[in-house]
């Protein structure tokens, strides 16, 4: 059954009401647009991939900070946050409907923006859980996205043990599809020559990582500098794990360079 949509709401963004058969409750997709979408020369749309399911603030809210320094109009972002009603692994199980995450997200959201939107180039931006989704969705179509930035995130899981991982990938073979070390392996190559990832960190999951996990940003780096793939990488800076910790404009400004 094909998503239905709401009229928008219109608030300092666009917010519709999405029934999608590939999730549980109905979700959210914010939209919100430059100020002069028509006078902007290469405008691109920029997916904020949640950390939390529904529409929470309890880490901050991306599309509020991005509005807060004027992001949209300083990089010409269409910038969409769509909203998940189970934790955003960007798992997909076809045997489980309400597990079809990745399908929902491509489909359900992408498609509809495309039919906004037409023929803008997408950028993908998250942190935790969302930037391991925002890697991994550019690895596994690179045709469909041109680059991906992630912040303080658990890049590097090759097993589904931790968190509520269990729960979204109950066989652990299936996650092998889904693990970023193993896309990077083999699928990095088809990025190509130019940076297309960026890493940044650092807080739960970077430099100095706390004793209950490592630090998935450098690992991640090395192996992308093993395999010979272009890519920026910025772990220097202590930053909260949070949206609204300080971190999102210079990564925003890392992927703008990329996307150009």
């Amino acid at each position: 059954m094909p998503a239905q949509y709401s009229a928008p709401l219109r608030l300092n963004y666009l917010q519709y009401t999405v029934r999608s058969s590939r999730q549980m409750l109905e979700t959210t997709i914010r939209v919100l647009e430059p100020d002069s979408l028509d006078a902007i020369e290469r405008p691109r749309i920029l997916y904020l991939l949640p950390s939390t399911p529904e529409l929470s603030h309890r880490s901050g809210d991306g599309l509020d900070e991005v509005l807060a320094h004027d992001l949209h109009n300083q990089h010409g972002l269409v910038t969409v946050a769509p909203t998940f009603s189970e934790w955003p692994w960007m798992t997909d199980l076809p045997d489980q409907q309400m597990f079809q995450q990745v399908l929902y997200f491509l489909e359900d959201v992408v498609g509809f923006i495309d039919r906004q939107y037409p023929k803008l180039p997408r950028v993908l931006m998250g942190y935790s859980k969302g930037g391991s989704a925002a890697l991994q969705l550019l690895l596994r179509y690179p045709e469909l996205f041109h680059a991906a930035a992630a912040f303080d995130s658990p890049i590097m899981k090759e097993q589904p043990d931790q968190w509520e991982m269990p729960y979204y990938w109950p066989n652990p073979e299936h996650f092998r599809n889904f693990a970023i070390p193993h896309l990077l392996r083999t699928r990095g190559h088809l990025l190509g020559q130019e940076p297309r990832i960026a890493l940044y960190g650092y807080g739960n999951f970077g430099k100095h990582a706390p004793d209950w996990t490592y630090d998935h940003l450098s690992a991640g780096h090395e192996l992308m500098d093993e395999l010979s793939i272009p890519h920026r990488y910025d772990n220097s800076t202590r930053r909260e794990h949070r949206w609204d910790s300080g971190w999102l404009p210079e990564a925003l400004a890392g992927l703008d360079q990329m996307s150009r």
